[in-house]
């Protein structure tokens, strides 16, 4: 385990090691010598993340999910071994084959957005410790075009590249103690630079900036009170670090909103790339720490006691991480728990 801290969280990066056979198989398929011919989505060693009296959270691009025949027996032995209390998605691709595989799990249900199309939100949550409540989908009723002028917020959706941020509000307990939560889903524009560029509404950079700006300003004028925490894949290409544009307005300390969120996953952002969420398995482009936890000043005071870490998808389930991306996702679980 490496530890890692800053000013107000000891947070650290999980080691995860795990050696589960046959990783890459199908159904159908045996890996000679693996010792596990009979199952190969059985992870006997993969981590568990539950940890009693603790919130434990994991967000997770899954990469246009079901992307193969074998995705829904991946995932589905792998949430069940972790465990967590609440799982956040993107990039569900069929929704009802994600309702399928969480009806399969008794220990889970399930909350599905309404409005972002192919690559959509979902949210997974254990029975036993969490209660939805109810669900907001931000900005879905704003333009989902540019009109290619400077005010970012009469076309809100634009900027989040039509994929209305999922806001969760769900309440977990441990049958003591309780916590109310609003967990914010985001998955932002893709590609193009970290070049901040103001005058072009079309510009990806632009565009994710301006969520992260609508996004604070939602945060601090309609939840200073409450207990807020934002995930997803914010897609902050070029350099990693606080002052990239996508990524700024909460964590740049030259920008005043940030003083009202902290990244949970900031030691990660600026560790090594070997300990990024995305790898870069099946692209030429460098790795990058794309899947962030970031909440604001309610819950600071939790800091001491909170954990963070990518979840090393190649070592849980013992598979070339080629076959992780094609047959899983090019994304690797980022998680975050706490004792509230």
């Amino acid at each position: 385990m490496v530890q890692l801290t800053n000013k107000l969280f000891i947070v650290s990066l999980l080691a995860i090691i795990a050696c589960g056979g046959g990783g890459g198989s199908s159904p159908t398929e045996t890996d000679p010598g693996d010792g596990n011919e009979t199952n190969p989505y059985d992870f006997p060693n993969a981590t568990s993340l539950d940890q009693l009296n603790q919130i434990e959270i994991v967000t997770w691009n899954i990469r246009q999910f079901p992307q193969h025949s074998t995705t829904k027996s991946y995932v589905k032995s792998l949430l069940e071994v972790w465990n967590a209390d609440i799982y956040l998605f993107q990039e569900i691709s069929s929704e009802s084959e994600l309702i399928s595989m969480v009806n399969s799990m008794t220990d889970y249900s399930y909350v599905v957005d309404d409005e972002s199309g192919n690559l959509g939100f979902a949210l997974v949550y254990k029975n036993s410790t969490v209660t939805f409540n109810s669900k907001n989908e931000l900005w879905s009723d704003t333009p989902n075009s540019n009109d290619g002028d400077s005010d970012y917020e009469n076309n809100a959706q634009y900027q989040f590249a039509s994929r209305p941020p999922m806001e969760n509000y769900i309440t977990w307990t441990d049958g003591t103690k309780s916590m109310d939560l609003y967990v914010i889903d985001v998955h932002y524009k893709c590609c193009g630079d970290d070049s901040y560029d103001s005058s072009d509404p079309s510009d990806e950079t632009n565009r994710r900036h301006h969520a992260s700006l609508l996004l604070t300003d939602y945060v601090i004028n309609n939840r200073s009170s409450d207990n807020v925490i934002i995930v997803g894949d914010f897609n902050n290409v070029g350099v990693q670090s606080v002052t990239n544009p996508t990524i700024s307005p909460f964590t740049d300390p030259n920008i005043a909103s940030s003083t009202h969120f902290l990244m949970v996953d900031e030691d990660i952002l600026t560790g090594a790339s070997s300990g990024y969420s995305w790898q870069g398995w099946t692209s030429s482009y460098s790795p990058a720490h794309f899947d962030h936890l970031i909440i604001n000043q309610p819950l600071f005071q939790y800091g001491s006691t909170t954990t963070t870490g990518v979840i090393a998808l190649p070592t849980e389930t013992n598979t070339a991480a080629t076959t992780v991306a094609n047959r899983i996702s090019d994304h690797q679980p980022v998680f975050m728990r706490f004792y509230p």
